[in-house]
């Protein structure tokens, strides 16, 4: 009987044993299918919370007073189109949407502080009494300035190669009136610098072997003095000029020039810097720092999926930069925005910093066909149905 107990007590150990490790192996598979289990979970949050964010946070979109299906021009924050008979004005920062009646205008331009129409030799300087005329002359263009307005016209009976541009001042007096034989009017507009206002000139002459392009700048401050002449720019012409407190940029077909502002003008070329194949659409200067927005040039019936960020020294110390980042799908537009890039393409809106670095990537709750910059506040996206103020949440 003792051997007997032995055996049956030795069996009941074993078994206890057993069952122990069996537990243990049980509480262990629970504990790790646990834990894998919450990882699941918490990846499926994340995801879900990611999917979440891309559809609804960061932008706020609210319908703005502007009528869809048109060709729109921003300038001066300004947001301005046509209809049939009535021309459009739209002020994203103060969210006001005003219009005026036209008839059969031929062109116009805004600014924020004038509007002027076209037609034939008659144009009309909304907020003036009358309507003017040239009686002179065909308007070709117009330019509208803070005080001051430009007229771009051709004389029939005068040479058929020359073009003049007057300059009027709100007393609706001529400031000067400019003859440009020969060259053909690449570009004009005004800068304004605060204490006066430019008029930038951009021409083109084509010789037998090279295309050569001038600037000239004239001060509307002083009867409309030219202060500024360069030299000739070959192969490449000059469509736009930005200015800063420092420096005067004037953007080409192939470059960015830079000069200095000086006293009473601005100095001789102080760097170029290559852009060939692109397209500066937007810029903002810091203290010593200038940044371009730039979009390659497509091909008819291509699509571009590209932002360049040109960046350029003020000072004395000469340098540049470009950074480029490709876009998930066709650009519509890119803006510089509280220094950052801002970017809407067809399907997202995507912030980058000057380094490179993505802040955000968001679904876009509705598709644009257009987007525009609207001063420090927001953006204009226009849709195939509705235009939206959109603002960063």
């Amino acid at each position: 009987m003792s051997r007997l107990g032995e055996h049956i007590r030795e069996y009941i150990r074993d078994s206890a044993d057993r069952k122990l490790t069996v537990g243990r192996m049980a509480v262990s598979r629970l504990a790790f299918f646990g834990l894998a289990a919450g990882i699941v979970i918490v990846g499926a949050v994340a995801l879900i919370a990611v999917l979440m964010s891309k559809r609804e946070k960061g932008l706020t979109f609210a319908r703005a007073d502007v009528i869809s299906g048109y060709t729109y021009r921003m300038k001066d924050d300004l947001l301005t189109y046509r209809t049939k008979d009535r021309l459009y004005t739209y002020d994203g920062a103060k969210d006001v949407s005003t219009y005026y009646p036209i008839a059969n205008i031929e062109g116009y331009d805004t600014s924020d502080s004038m509007t002027i129409v076209y037609a034939g030799s008659q144009f009309k300087i909304q907020g003036w009494k009358n309507t003017m005329a040239l009686s002179y002359g065909t308007i070709l263009d117009v330019r509208a300035g803070r005080n001051y307005a430009a007229l771009l016209y051709r004389i029939p009976a005068a040479d058929r190669d020359e073009r003049f541009i007057e300059i009027i001042n709100r007393n609706q007096q001529s400031v000067n009136k400019i003859s440009f034989k020969d060259s053909e009017i690449v570009g004009f507009d005004f800068l304004d610098t605060g204490s006066t206002e430019l008029l930038w000139v951009s021409t083109m002459d084509v010789g037998q072997f090279t295309e050569e392009s001038i600037v000239r700048i004239y001060d509307c401050g002083k009867d409309g003095t030219m202060i500024h002449y360069t030299s000739p720019f070959y192969n490449q012409a000059i469509y736009n000029l930005y200015l800063s407190d420092r420096c005067l940029f004037m953007v080409g077909t192939q470059s960015i020039i830079r000069y200095d502002r000086e006293e009473n003008g601005f100095s001789a070329e102080r760097d170029r810097v290559r852009v060939y194949g692109s397209t500066i659409v937007d810029f903002s200067a810091g203290t010593e720092t200038a940044y371009f927005i730039a979009l390659p040039v497509a091909a008819e019936g291509e699509e571009n999926s590209l932002v360049r960020l040109i960046t350029i020294s003020e000072t004395d110390d000469l340098w540049s930069n470009v950074m480029q980042k490709y876009m998930p799908s066709p650009v519509i537009g890119a803006y510089l925005f509280n220094g950052t890039i801002c970017v809407f393409t067809r399907e997202d809106f995507l912030q980058f910093s000057f380094a490179g670095k993505k802040l955000l990537d968001l679904e876009a709750q509705h598709q644009p066909v257009a987007a525009f910059r609207c001063s420090d506040q927001g953006f204009l996206v226009v849709t195939e149905q509705s235009c939206y103020r959109v603002t960063l949440d």
